[in-house]
């Protein structure tokens, strides 16, 4: 090959040549390939983490206390999770995209709640793995897939109740009280996945 079809190769395809020692520069372009690398990967776990229960659509207005959801932009329906511990749970995304539940005891007449996260990074997120209506009164809610345990602390770290995860709900009959601070989700081998702080605690 003569030394002319080289020369016309090797301005064809340039060989890269290093890049300036040049610190300014340099810094930089290191963090713009970390948050190109780092993004997608938090998006990836984030997606990751969800509820695989899910449930049977019924009618808004055959769940207890459905309907006022409605203000709350929820839909026609809900999804029946099941019940576990004499608690029926019900859920639904709203139009906002925010996770609602609906919560009944069923051997009771009164005892009902409905409620939407409306946080930022609300449930189910990489940080908050568990939704509990009310915290400061029952454990009771649903989980995240993974989640085996969820526990109430109160402010000193102290367990103030412990109650298992079947098929991503949770329902535990001990009354707590104020003292409830946080919200702790542990894997089945007892690794903790997320501490939540309640506000104002």
């Amino acid at each position: 090959m003569s030394n002319d079809v080289i020369a016309r190769l090797a301005a064809a395809n340039p060989v890269p040549q290093p890049a300036a020692r040049h610190r300014s520069i340099r810094r930089p372009a290191l963090a713009a390939a970390a948050i190109a690398v780092l993004v997608p990967a938090a998006i990836a776990a984030a997606d990751e983490i969800g509820v695989s229960n899910g449930g049977t659509p019924v009618p808004l207005d055959s769940v207890p206390l459905g309907p006022a959801l409605q203000d709350l932009k929820v839909g026609g329906t809900m999804q029946y999770l099941g019940t576990l511990n004499g608690v029926a749970f019900y859920a639904t995304r709203n139009a906002d995209g925010r996770y609602c539940m609906a919560i009944d005891h069923v051997d009771q007449q009164y005892d009902k709640g409905v409620g939407c996260d409306l946080d930022p990074d609300g449930f189910p997120s990489v940080d908050v793995r568990a939704l509990t209506f009310p915290p400061e009164r029952q454990l009771q809610g649903i989980a995240t897939d993974g989640v085996a345990t969820v526990e109430a602390l109160d402010a000193s770290g102290n367990v103030l109740d412990s109650t298992p995860v079947v098929n991503d709900l949770f329902a535990s009959d001990k009354q707590l009280g104020d003292a409830v601070t946080t919200i702790v989700t542990l894997d089945a081998n007892g690794n903790v996945l997320t501490r939540q702080q309640l506000p104002g605690r």
